[in-house]
């Protein structure tokens, strides 16, 4: 009796037991199905955004666009002067310091466009949400602005191929312009067939993430063509800053053992013979230059006058570089701006 009494008073409390356990177990598939979960796509940019703001780009990858973008802009800045950056023979650290600046403009570009694009998606999910749960009139209004969003996609998609295809276009159109059509075209066509298509229940899997795949891989080579882009031009602008402000720069003197011989590309430069003296090497003084940069043990000067054009920001093409090696042949001195 007493054994029975005992075993049935467990099973009583393990039947308690086990329902409480029921009884949670219910109660968090209801918070589970009462709560909205989210889409896949949402899943993904949660965790694309997670790994963008733990910085899951390797340094390599970082260290290496830098690099990549500071010589394009570079060697665009300096050829304007008639150099070529291989000539110039500059250090890492420098090409690492001009494309840090030709890349904060893209990037704050890329971030606030994807901040806007990732706002307007979570509103259009939500809203697609509710009208699968009860389809109205609204579904015809998401079906139509997915029609618009696709054929503006193709659109601007028709667009950057042709800057593709044909050099002329590319060559006169604001920089980076046909690439950014080409990436926008594809992404905003791909979420107007999304909005187009939400009704209906897609069996081809592998072939919607294959396309996905192809869009994505689209848009980011048109970002590194864009950045391309944008970094050329804005070596051809810093070119154009540098020759604006050379009258307030510090002005070369330079002294030379031997005369120069300096062409037309040099005018308003001056030349001056010294009087000899006992212990005096430096015989011609050149007056009016302005230092470009200086690189491997050489100065390269320029004229203070270099002759701009009205086409800005290009650079007129008139003047000329002067390369000196920094050795006992020479010696400089830096005056300071006198102006206002």
């Amino acid at each position: 009796m007493g054994g029975r009494g005992g075993a049935s008073n467990g099973e009583r409390a393990g039947g308690r037991e086990g329902g409480r356990a029921g009884d949670h177990e219910h109660a968090g598939g209801r918070d589970d199905e009462g709560g909205a979960q989210p889409s896949p796509l949402e899943r993904r940019l949660a965790s694309f955004a997670q790994a963008v703001g733990i910085g899951a780009v390797p340094p390599s990858i970082a260290v290496g666009l830098l690099f990549y973008f500071g010589y394009v802009a570079g060697r665009r800045r300096f050829a304007e002067f008639g150099l070529d950056l291989d000539l110039l023979d500059l250090s890492t650290r420098a090409v690492l310091l001009y494309g840090s600046e030709a890349l904060w403009f893209p990037l704050a570009a890329l971030f606030l466009a994807t901040l806007l694009g990732l706002w307007g998606h979570v509103e259009l999910a939500r809203l697609v949400r509710r009208e699968r749960a009860a389809p109205a009139g609204r579904g015809r209004v998401l079906t139509v602005a997915g029609w618009a969003l696709l054929a503006a996609g193709l659109v601007l998609v028709a667009r950057g191929a042709l800057g593709t295809l044909v050099p002329d276009v590319a060559a006169t159109e604001t920089p980076g312009t046909s690439p950014v059509c080409l990436g926008a075209g594809a992404l905003v066509a791909a979420y107007g067939r999304w909005l187009v298509t939400w009704r209906r229940a897609h069996r081809q899997r592998l072939l919607e993430r294959a396309a996905a795949v192809a869009v994505v891989s689209l848009a980011v080579a048109s970002l590194f063509w864009a950045s391309a882009s944008y970094a050329v031009a804005y070596g051809r602008g810093r070119a154009a800053d540098f020759v604006a402000g050379l009258a307030a720069r510090p002005e070369v003197v330079l002294d030379t053992t031997e005369p120069l011989d300096l062409g037309p590309e040099f005018a308003g430069v001056t030349e001056t013979r010294l009087p000899p003296a006992k212990g005096r090497r430096h015989l011609y003084r050149y007056r009016h230059l302005r230092l470009l940069t200086e690189s491997g043990g050489r100065l390269f000067l320029i004229p203070a006058d270099w002759p701009t054009g009205p086409r800005w920001p290009r650079v007129w093409r008139g003047g000329g570089t002067l390369v000196i090696p920094y050795d006992a042949g020479s010696r400089i001195r830096l005056l300071p701006y006198d102006g206002p």
